[in-house]
């Protein structure tokens, strides 16, 4: 019988072999300085990813986005100079919604990036911290709920269904956390939990849609961040 014909690699598969010796490079990097890229490439909206420092093919894709946004040659390892202009462009983005690190008013230990510019209002939430804007175009409020009685996966299935006006577009569940998003009346949602021992911790975010331009790398870091 004739051989079987080899597969072609997909594009994807090409992608990944690609990058190997990319990945090499910033695998000898500190890891401070890839935690650090990866976190700018969220800001200037290039990479929606996890801060990890492991730099795999989306965060590989991240940097070669940036540099075709920047005019420069699409090598996927920034150069000292575009690694600096990336640094002071999203330290401006920083700058202009007050990005700050706080620790949870109502839960102590939990901490949380918040934009202190755009949510100036603090108080008590149901279960944890709440911060808003003046006219509420952006809500964030920590939650915790206990896992006496309940588990990870009913209350990712009940947080999909309430409140009632929120249509999910984007779900993940993983063994200890989940996440979701989409529009909860005219506003866009994020939600994001983690199982910490015998409590689920999770943070709301919400804000309208006029505003995605400047909150969807916040929400992304605040993701991150939590």
């Amino acid at each position: 019988a004739a051989a079987a014909p080899k597969q072609a690699p997909t594009n994807g598969e090409a992608a990944s072999k690609a990058n190997a010796a990319i990945r090499d490079a910033y695998a000898a990097m500190p890891i401070a300085e890839r935690f650090a890229i990866q976190s700018d490439l969220i800001w200037s909206g290039d990479y929606n990813g996890g801060v990890n420092g492991e730099f795999g093919d989306r965060a590989v894709a991240a940097v070669k986005a940036f540099q075709k946004r920047s005019k420069g040659k699409e090598t996927g390892i920034l150069l000292p100079e575009e690694r600096a202009a990336l640094s002071a462009a999203v330290k401006s983005q920083r700058e202009q919604v007050g990005w700050k690190i706080v620790e949870d008013p109502v839960m102590p230990g939990v901490f949380l990036g918040i934009p202190g510019k755009l949510a100036t209002q603090t108080a008590r939430g149901k279960s944890g911290g709440r911060w808003a804007s003046s006219r509420g175009e952006v809500q964030i409020e920590t939650f915790r709920e206990s896992m006496a009685d309940t588990t990870l996966s009913a209350l990712f299935e009940q947080q999909k269904k309430a409140p009632a006006n929120r249509r999910v577009e984007y779900s993940v569940l993983r063994p200890d956390f989940y996440v979701l998003s989409g529009l909860q009346g005219l506003k866009k949602f994020y939600v994001r939990a983690q199982q910490k021992d015998t409590d689920v911790r999770g943070v709301t975010i919400l804000y309208d849609q006029a505003m995605e331009g400047i909150m969807d790398p916040v929400t992304v870091a605040m993701s991150n961040a939590f």
